[in-house]
Formats: C-alpha cells, structure tokens, sequence
C-alpha cells in the first residue's frame, strides 16, 4: 500500500476544472490513453458507479469505480474491483489567485497478481 498526494496549479478557473474532472462519462475522450471505456451504471446526484476499463501501467484492467462528488470542489474516487480494489483517489480544486491549485491524495493498494510486483508499491 502506498500513499502519497500530488499538487499542481492550473490556470483554469475552478468551477471549469471541477466539472472537466466530474465529467466522467467523457474521461475516455479527454484522457484517451488512460481510460479505453466507461459504462455508467448507477447514478445519482451524489456520484455515480462505473464500470471502467484503463490503462495502468501499460496494462489495461477492469475495474468498478464510485465517483463521489461534493460540490463545489471534491471528487472522491474509490475503486471496487479489480486488482487495485481498495484504492481511492480524493481530489480537491481551491482556487488561488492565478488559477485553481489541484491536490489528489492517494491511497494505492494492489490486489491479485499485482500484489506480487514490489516494485508498484513504492509508486
């Protein structure tokens, strides 16, 4: 298991990037390399459960992801399935003066044949 939080700035104002990464059914053609398909099949106006089949370290996998969002700047992803079940990615977006600052914080975790490459775990 590995936790980590990545940062960065955009100069996009906030509301835009919010909905930009709320925008899942849409992820494959923003982010073509990642993510391959994406089959929505419950939603409210909390989130939404996706079946989603990425790209992960150049292998694509299956997996079944909730997307919790909570306006106006929090988006929650907590895979279900697949061999990263267990994983979430909490992703916040604060505007700043020149823009919007992104945070994720992960909390990576490896199941089934994953779990057996070390190397992954230091990511």
């Amino acid at each position: 298991m590995s936790n980590f939080s990545i940062q960065r700035c955009s100069v996009l104002p906030q509301e835009k990037i919010f909905d930009i990464s709320i925008d899942v059914e849409n992820f494959h053609k923003i982010m073509p390399n990642h993510f391959k398909s994406l089959d929505i099949i419950e939603e409210n106006k909390y989130g939404m459960i996706v079946n989603e089949k990425i790209n992960f370290l150049g292998m694509n996998l299956n997996v079944k992801t909730k997307h919790v969002i909570i306006y106006p700047n929090i988006h929650e992803v907590h895979i279900l399935s697949g061999p990263t079940k267990g994983t979430s990615f909490i992703e916040s977006y604060d505007s700043s003066g020149n823009g919007t600052v992104i945070t994720i914080n992960v909390n990576l975790k490896f199941n089934g044949i994953l779990k057996y490459f070390p190397f992954l775990h230091g990511i």
